[in-house]
């Protein structure tokens, strides 16, 4: 990618392995590459040719756990017990990933200075206006091999309390501490310095034979020595780079987190008078929570630390500190109303009331009112109201500052091909050309030339940015408003194929005020570029204010984001579930289905705006606190047989096909969601006595990959189809087994 005005052209690979070596920024078509070929396999280069494939054993993912729990009891006299229970927990697991890439703000600057390099490079760089600037290089960082992670998990967890009857009632109760940590340690390998990098590879010849000795003012005082023997060139196969030069930039990171929480209990329940209908039933009780949350960062990649350094391929986050206790109060009350009536056969209200003290958020006040009514013996109808709060979570409330690197979903909406109808796109918004004067103010001048005159920044789909995110201590909790109102039905046929048919049906209706929520790409950029909410397009604006653009290109950089209670959603659907079992052969066969259908997902990330039905969309990563997936309806399905001591059970989840998240915004986006998606699950189990039990089952039987979601069918010249893969509503892992036994003594 030849940069004419700044005379740095960068380096980049094909997918077939080959460089990029003579294209201008404006004909460039995968600027963004780096090392995918189809978003499954990654390949290392040597020479820039194809090599080795990188998938293989070395992404094996080994995982060794061992668990202790002990439970005891003594009847002190026949109204108190004592009990006590502790658990043990260690996880080490490790994980592979690919190597880190020298690319974008991890690229290095080489001067031109005689180095051994491909002649059409040398020839490539003598033809620049001024042959003498240095040139930027983009290339994985494989030389010593794939970046490796060793995670370690201690947990315990400690409780012990009381449990009793009060003489002559039927009143239970019991009275327990806990507490509880989990400590996680995390060792990662195969990353490196950028600072050292930096040093070793711009030095002449590559960095070979170089001698480095720290604190050279001091005379090397309580320093360390670095050799580099053969060098760091990209252009040598990476089997020939010393391991000196490896160990003189690497980087090894350590991070350590803990999760501890205490808590404190009393809980009662029983009868407390008769009425016509029924005894009235009630439940109390009291609790005290707390929880503490520390992590502790490796000082390479700690925000507002190691400012002349930094580690390859990794954003720098804030060490984490937070505390949050809530003392809580509950009561519940079962009231039988009618019974024994013609078309009421009973009749209870179900009553519940909760007040909560945080220290972070202040007191909190949620209550239910429910009804069962039982018409007769086939046929019950329930629903009733309930108001709940959600305070604010530790990380909601104190995260420190974490870059990260993510996705836009709406795009860039600078670009002049942008689909939201806030963008430059003059096809979309009256008001591009004053969203374009905004944004170039924000790049300055000559990012703005660049950017505009690079075909490959003018996508329509999905953008690049790098999101720094911190906690908000501010927040308050969100409200939601639920009702809801349902049957149960069960079949009053006695014949063999029908008497063991059940079916229930629930409608749901929800709205969420005050809605925690990320200030996400998306979100800021919003604020900023719509004149709903920066009427002038004043550069200004808070929300400008928190979105930078790269120096010297225009692009989207590093964008800061908080949490808010900006946001609502209101959502509403049916639910409904179907079991039904028979006698066939010498054993039974049976049938759970589950059927969800939703009728609406109504959401705003701004108070006071309009609200956006993403329904039968895949949704905006982030919205609101909300994780996506909005399908119009969903299907899960389990068909068993059992036979005397064997089970075998095999899930059927359909889900239909979805349109990705900007079909929302905009009914003409050329990005796509997913086509419909099939995963079954087979298990199997057989009591081999009375006291053991083996199990045996295949998860994603069919080893059915997920769908790419979030391509650009019509990807503007100069960009890529794109596409990821999601995790949260697809199996990305594929086909895998399992055994275990159970038994008792």
């Amino acid at each position: 990618d030849l940069h004419p005005a700044a005379g740095i052209p960068n380096i980049y690979f094909n997918p077939d392995g080959t460089a990029f070596t003579g294209f201008s920024g404006s004909d460039i078509g995968a600027y963004r590459f780096q090392g995918s070929l189809d978003g499954l396999q990654f390949k290392r280069t040597t020479n820039g040719l194809l090599a080795e494939n990188w998938l293989d054993d070395e992404l094996l993912v080994p995982l060794d756990r061992k668990n202790f729990f002990v439970r005891g009891s003594y009847e002190i006299n026949d109204w108190v017990s004592v009990f006590a229970q502790g658990m043990f927990n260690r996880a080490e697991s490790s994980s592979v990933q690919q190597p880190p890439q020298a690319t974008d703000g991890w690229s290095a600057q080489i001067p031109v200075d005689g180095r051994d390099i491909p002649a059409d490079l040398a020839q490539l760089l003598a033809s620049r206006p001024d042959p003498t600037a240095p040139w930027q290089l983009y290339h994985n960082l494989d030389m010593g091999g794939n970046r490796s992670a060793r995670t370690d998990v201690f947990t315990y967890n400690m409780m012990a309390g009381f449990e009793g009857i009060v003489p002559g009632s039927d009143w239970t109760w019991e009275l327990f501490a806990s507490e509880g940590e989990s400590e996680t340690s995390s060792y990662i390998t195969g990353i490196y310095s950028l600072s050292r990098y930096r040093q070793i590879i711009s030095a002449p010849d590559w960095g070979k034979g170089l001698t480095i000795q720290g604190n050279t003012q001091q005379g090397g005082f309580g320093a360390s020595t670095a050799t580099c023997t053969s060098g760091l060139n990209p252009f040598m196969p990476v089997d020939q780079i010393t391991q000196d030069c490896i160990d003189a930039i690497a980087a090894d990171l350590k991070t350590r987190s803990t999760m501890k929480q205490t808590n404190v209990e009393l809980n009662a329940q029983g009868g407390l008078f008769d009425l016509p209908a029924g005894q009235v039933r009630a439940a109390v009780g009291a609790s005290y929570r707390k929880n503490e949350y520390e992590f502790l960062n490796d000082t390479l990649t700690t925000q507002g630390r190691s400012f002349d350094d930094q580690a390859i391929g990794i954003y720098p986050s804030g060490n984490s500190f937070g505390e949050m206790d809530v003392t809580e109060f509950y009561g519940e009350l079962l009231v039988p109303v009618l019974a024994n009536l013609p078309l009421i056969q009973r009749l209870d209200l179900e009553l519940g009331a909760r007040t909560s003290d945080y220290n972070t958020t202040g007191s909190s006040f949620t209550w239910k009112a429910l009804a069962d009514w039982q018409v007769n013996d086939y046929l019950r109808v329930r629903g009733g109201f309930n108001r709940a709060e959600r305070a604010p979570n530790l990380a909601e409330l104190f995260l420190a500052q974490q870059q990260t690197f993510s996705l836009a979903t709406g795009g860039d909406v600078c670009s002049v091909n942008n689909r939201q109808p806030w963008s430059a796109n003059p096809e979309r918004n009256p008001n591009a050309a004053g969203v374009r004067a905004l944004c170039e103010a924000m790049m300055g001048a000559a990012g703005a030339a660049f950017f505009y005159g690079n075909d490959a920044f003018q996508g329509a789909g999905p953008a690049f940015v790098f999101p720094t995110v911190e906690g908000n201590p501010n927040l308050e909790p969100e409200t939601a408003k639920t009702w809801t109102a349902g049957i149960v039905f069960s079949s009053p046929f006695q014949s063999p194929l029908l008497e063991r048919l059940s079916l229930t049906v629930d409608y749901y209706t929800i709205e969420v005020e005050d809605a925690i929520g990320l200030e996400s790409p998306d979100y800021l950029q919003q604020g900023c570029f719509d004149t709903a909410f920066n009427p002038t397009l004043d550069v200004n604006n808070p929300l400008c204010q928190k979105i930078t653009r790269n120096v010297g290109i225009g692009t989207l950089g590093n964008v800061l984001g908080t949490y808010v209670n900006n946001g609502r959603f209101e959502t509403s659907g049916v639910d409904a579930q179907i079991n039904w079992s028979t006698d066939i052969g010498p054993g039974t066969f049976g049938i759970n289905t589950t059927f969800s259908y939703l009728i609406d997902m109504e959401v705003t990330e701004f108070p006071g705006a309009p609200t956006i039905d993403y329904a039968g969309t895949l949704g905006g990563g982030g919205l609101v606190g909300l994780s996506g997936g909005f399908f119009q309806w969903k299907l899960f399905n389990n068909f068993s047989y059992t036979y005397d001591r064997l089970y075998v059970g095999l899930q059927w989840q359909h889900l239909p096909s979805v349109r990705s998240g900007s079909y929302a915004l905009d009914p003409n986006t050329t990005t796509m969601g997913a086509p419909s998606y099939d995963l079954f699950n087979l298990a199997t189990s057989y009591a081999v006595t009375d006291n053991t039990v083996v199990r045996f089952g295949v998860d994603n039987l069919f080893d059915k990959a997920p769908p790419r979601t979030g391509v650009n069918t019509a990807p503007p010249p100069g960009t890529l189809a794109g596409g990821s893969y999601d995790a949260g509503n697809y199996d990305v892992i594929g086909r895998r087994f399992y055994i275990g036994a159970t038994t008792s003594f």
